[in-house]
């Protein structure tokens, strides 16, 4: 069997890492190119560290049409993670166009949990509409697996608003609702083996992702409090989390979604594709608290 060569775009971020480093280590070499519009970024380089003799950052910019087509020339599958934009359909739709003409065996595309089109009932919010649009311009010429995520434990390291490293409270407006975060390593992990060869069976299909249970805030605090080894508080409200915001002088978006989770909206667990195809669960939080205890550990806290 010839050897992949696989684009992925994104590829710097916490889903990308994740992606490219399943990759690097695989035994049939497949060839990644790292697609970024600063190839020569420190982490571009990362990424390439994991895996120098396969890993490669390439040049990559939505609105330079011949960077986009050396990108792809001689790729035989995409990973498409889109870029937070103001108008992601039309990011996708450039890269659909860029990539006809090619020869892509498969598209993975990583989306968002509830995409959909505007004529479901109800009728989706801005962020899934423009991923469900993003899906249509690539299923319309390629086989395509559209992967839709939950929101993501990476949140806590990213986050200031909601959780600043090794500080005693953490600030989430979800009131007493369960949210099943999902790591976004487990969403790598998905693509990865979907695109060595495991996607027979998948190909037009879309799956919604999770995590393996649903906690609490109340739940997480305890987790914290035994990985940090002291108490974490959880600190509760929208007021709450805006005067943080305000605190650290960063904008307070995270609260919408973190006001949905409150409404439920993350409450589902689903991880039965993970299952399927890796042969385990998602992460779970306690997990991913325990593989970033120095993040959450001893401290000195806020």
């Amino acid at each position: 069997m010839a050897t992949d060569t696989i684009l992925v775009t994104g590829g710097t971020g916490n889903i990308g890492t994740a992606f490219v480093a399943a990759l690097a280590a695989d035994a049939r070499a497949p060839r990644v190119r790292v697609a970024s519009r600063d190839h020569r970024s420190k982490g571009a380089e990362l990424v390439r560290a994991l895996n120098p003799e396969t890993i490669t950052p390439v040049a990559f910019d939505v609105d330079d049409s011949e960077s986009m087509r050396a990108a792809l020339a001689g790729v035989n599958k995409l990973f498409v993670i889109a870029p937070f934009v103001p108008d992601m359909a039309a990011w996708h739709e450039k890269v659909a166009a860029a990539a006809k003409g090619t020869k892509l065996e498969l598209v993975v595309k990583a989306s968002v949990t509830g995409a959909c089109g505007p004529d479901h009932d109800p009728p989706p919010s801005a962020v899934p509409l423009a991923h469900w649009r993003g899906e249509e311009a690539f299923r319309k010429s390629f086989p395509t697996i559209a992967i839709r995520s939950n929101i993501y434990m990476q949140h806590f390291l990213t986050q200031p608003g909601l959780y600043v490293p090794r500080a005693d409270r953490f600030f989430l407006p979800t009131g007493n609702a369960r949210v099943s975060w999902l790591d976004a390593r487990d969403i790598g992990a998905l693509a990865a083996a979907f695109v060595l060869g495991g996607h027979e069976g998948h190909v037009g299909k879309s799956y919604e992702l999770s995590g393996p249970t649903a906690p609490t805030a109340a739940e997480i605090a305890r987790v914290l409090s035994l990985v940090a080894r002291r108490e974490v508080r959880h600190e509760g409200g929208g007021d709450a989390f805006s005067a943080r915001c305000k605190e650290l002088g960063i904008p307070d978006t995270a609260k919408h979604f973190y006001g949905q989770a409150g409404e439920g909206w993350f409450a589902k667990v689903d991880d039965e594709i993970f299952v399927r195809v890796l042969g385990r669960h998602a992460t779970s939080f306690t997990k991913f608290a325990i593989d970033h205890r120095a993040h959450f550990g001893e401290g000195g806290g806020d």
